[in-house]
C-alpha cells in the first residue's frame, strides 16, 4: 500500500499564472548563436522542454558600470535622451522574440537607471550604499523606461510588465548593475512610472517591488500594504512581486502569517531565485532543492507564478537551467532545469491549486487542477534515499502518464496506468503524475 496522499477538490488555492526564467545576462552573447532554437526549446517548448511560459527581459542600463565579468555588464538601448535602437542590443532582444515565439509572457525590469541619470555616473551602484538615482532624475528614469516598454509593445512583444526596481534593500556598490532604494523612493518611483504607463494607455501592468526576500519586514511586508495604500499604486498592479533568496520555510510562514489579514489580497509572485552556491550545478541534490523551494512557494505562499533567476549560465555556480561553454558553444541542461520541469511542463496558467495532503513527512506533495476540471497533476518530490511507497484517496480520473526526474531519468515518461491508485517513489527523485478524465467542480 504504502502512505496516503489525499486530494480535497473542495479545497481551492491560487491560480497558477505561470513559470520563467530571465534573459540577464547571458542573451546577449547566446541570444546570437546558431543554436539559439535548440536552448530556446529546451527552456521554452512544451514538446522538446520544459515549457516555460515567462520570460523576463532585462533593460539594461549601459556603462560605465564596475563589473570584472563581461557577461555582468549590459548594453543600453538608449542612443541619446528619447532615441532608441533596438540593434544595440540585438542578440538579447533575438532570445526574447524567441521565447515569444514559444509561447512566453514577456515581463521587462530594470537592475539600475542608466548612467547618465545616476548619483556616481555608473551603473553599479553608488560607493557608499546609498541610492544611486537622485530625486530630481526620477520623471526621467520612468520616461526612459515606459519609453522602452511602448517600443517593445509596437514591435509586438507579449509584454505583461514593466518592473522598474529590483531588490531594492541592497546597498549595491559593484561587480553588477544595481541601485539601492529607500522604502520612500520605492513609492515615488513606482508612482512616476505608473503614471507615465496611464498616460500613454499601454496594456502594461506594474510589477513592484521584488524585495530580495519574503523575511524583510520592511521591503517586502509592510511595503504591500504602503503599495495598497496608494491611489495610484494600487490601481496600477495586479500581482505583487517578491525574490525567494535567503528564505526559509519558517521565513514564508511569517510572511504568509502577515499576508493573511488582507481580505483581497494580490497574487504573489515569486520572480527570482537561485541556490547562491558554488559547486556541482547539474546535480541531482542541486534540483531537489530547486523542487524543496518551489514546493514550499506554491504550498506556504500559495504564488501564482515561479521564476528562476538565470535560464543560461557559465561556470560552476548553482544559478541557472542551462549551461553553456562560451568558447565552443556547447551546452547541456541541469538535472534542475529538468526537476523545474516537473512543475512547468505539465501545471500551465489557469491551473488552480487543491488541498493535497500526504501522510509521508520526507514526501513533498502539491497537486494542481485544470480549468476544464478535467485533469490533475500532482508532484511529489522525495529527496530521502530510499523508495517510498504512496497511494492515493480521493483522486478523480483514470489515465495515468507517470514523468520522473533522478539520476537515471531526465523528466522521462517511465510509466503508464489505466489508474492511479499505488506508487513507489524512487528515492532522490522529482515524479509527476499527470491524471486525466473524472470531473470535479470548485467551490
Amino acid at each position: 500500500m504504502g502512505e496516503n496522499i489525499r486530494l480535497d477538490y473542495d479545497n481551492v488555492h491560487q491560480q497558477i499564472d505561470g513559470f520563467g526564467a530571465s534573459g540577464a545576462w547571458w542573451a546577449q552573447d547566446v541570444g546570437g548563436w546558431d543554436n539559439l532554437d535548440d536552448i530556446m526549446d529546451l527552456l521554452y517548448d512544451d514538446q522538446e522542454g520544459i515549457g516555460l511560459d515567462i520570460y523576463r527581459y532585462n533593460i539594461g542600463a549601459g556603462k560605465p558600470t564596475i563589473a570584472s565579468d563581461p557577461w555582468r555588464t549590459t548594453e543600453t538601448l538608449e542612443v541619446s535622451p528619447g532615441v532608441y535602437d533596438l540593434n544595440r542590443d540585438k542578440n538579447a532582444v533575438h532570445a526574447m522574440r524567441e521565447a515569444a515565439k514559444r509561447g512566453a509572457d514577456v515581463v521587462l525590469f530594470a537592475n539600475s537607471p542608466p548612467a547618465r541619470l545616476t548619483v556616481s555616473g555608473y551603473t553599479s551602484g553608488e560607493p557608499n550604499g546609498k541610492s544611486n538615482l537622485p530625486p530630481e532624475n526620477e520623471e526621467a528614469f520612468a520616461k526612459y523606461l515606459v519609453d522602452i516598454t511602448e517600443l517593445f509593445v509596437k514591435e509586438g512583444l507579449p509584454v505583461k510588465y514593466l518592473s522598474p526596481i529590483n531588490e531594492p534593500q541592497w546597498e549595491w556598490k559593484s561587480g553588477q548593475e544595481g541601485c539601492h532604494y529607500e522604502p520612500e523612493q520605492v513609492i515615488s518611483l513606482s508612482r512616476k512610472v505608473a503614471l507615465e504607463l496611464e498616460k500613454r494607455k499601454l496594456p502594461v501592468k506594474l510589477l513592484i517591488a521584488e524585495s530580495g526576500a519574503w523575511n524583510d519586514p520592511e521591503y517586502t511586508l509592510t511595503m504591500y500594504k504602503r503599495i495598497m495604500s496608494d491611489d495610484v499604486l494600487s490601481k496600477a498592479i495586479d500581482a505583487y512581486a517578491v525574490h525567494s533568496y535567503w528564505s526559509s520555510a519558517k521565513d514564508k510562514e511569517i510572511a504568509a502569517e502577515y499576508f493573511s489579514q488582507f481580505d483581497d489580497l494580490l497574487p504573489l509572485h515569486q520572480t527570482e531565485w537561485c541556490e547562491m552556491l558554488n559547486g556541482n550545478a547539474a546535480s541531482m541534490e542541486a534540483a531537489l532543492v530547486l523542487a524543496r523551494t518551489i514546493h514550499e512557494d506554491m504550498t506556504i505562499l500559495s504564488v501564482s507564478t515561479w521564476e528562476q533567476w538565470l535560464a543560461v549560465a557559465k561556470g560552476d555556480y548553482r544559478d541557472a537551467l542551462v549551461y553553456v561553454d562560451p568558447e565552443t558553444r556547447k551546452f547541456g541542461a541541469a538535472k534542475r532545469m529538468w526537476s523545474f520541469g516537473n512543475y512547468s511542463k505539465f501545471i500551465k496558467p489557469g491551473y488552480r491549486r487543491i488541498e493535497a495532503a500526504s501522510e509521508a513527512d520526507d514526501v513533498l506533495v502539491s497537486a494542481y487542477a485544470s480549468p476544464k476540471r478535467d485533469e490533475t497533476v500532482i508532484v511529489a518530490v522525495n529527496a530521502t534515499k530510499r523508495a517510498k511507497p504512496i497511494a492515493f484517496e480521493n483522486l478523480k480520473g483514470g489515465k495515468t502518464e507517470i514523468y520522473e526526474t533522478s539520476e537515471k531519468s531526465d523528466l522521462a515518461l517511465v510509466k503508464e496506468v489505466n489508474r492511479l491508485e499505488n506508487y513507489e517513489l524512487p528515492p532522490e527523485s522529482v515524479t509527476t503524475f499527470v491524471i486525466r478524465g473524472g470531473t470535479f467542480s470548485f467551490l
